[in-house]
């Protein structure tokens, strides 16, 4: 009985860790997104799922400036934005699962500009992060390219319909 409740209980925190995108070790309920980093496993309450949609957001920030900075100021190489929109990619796949219920700006539970309509039209909300990792997708290809005209034509419709796309519809507009 107790191997029973056992297994369920590892696999449901395998669910979890899967969820958050990190592996799991066979010991000591813990999961590592790498060598590095340990964290014990447990549902994320609101406020700490808001901070990790709040980082993930900052990383993709990181990752559009390095691009600007080549684009607007000639600094970096075709390869540096390569390996940002690489991120912005990977990180917008992530992206849904950041957004539970319970986590928006009219919930009160940390600091968020999320509008309610993002559970109101989930679906779409969805759409459209996997529309900002295809547009990543695509400025990675320009990118590996190494034409400037085609990495900065493609980082412009990754900022509009991508980040802008979603920010439009979802964010509330800060000062």
């Amino acid at each position: 009985m107790y191997h029973s409740r056992k297994i369920v209980l590892v696999a449901g925190l395998g669910l979890a860790a899967a969820v958050v995108g990190i592996g799991v070790s066979q010991r000591g309920g813990t999961a590592s997104a790498d060598a590095a980093t340990t964290v014990q496993l447990a549902a994320l309450s609101p406020a700490d799922t808001i901070a990790e949609r709040r980082k993930l957001m900052k990383g993709q920030g990181a990752a559009a400036k390095t691009i600007d900075d080549f684009v607007e100021g000639g600094t970096g190489t075709a390869a540096d934005v390569a390996k940002a929109a690489a991120s912005i990619k990977e990180s917008s796949a992530k992206i849904p699962d950041l957004f539970p219920a319970g986590t928006s700006m009219d919930d009160n539970v940390a600091e968020t500009h999320a509008k309610k309509e993002i559970w109101a039209n989930f679906d779409d909300f969805k759409a459209h992060a996997a529309k900002l990792g295809e547009l990543a997708s695509a400025l990675q290809t320009a990118a590996e390219g190494g034409d400037k005209t085609m990495i900065a034509s493609a980082f412009a419709t990754m900022g509009k319909e991508g980040c802008g796309g979603c920010h439009t519809l979802y964010r509330q507009k800060t000062q």
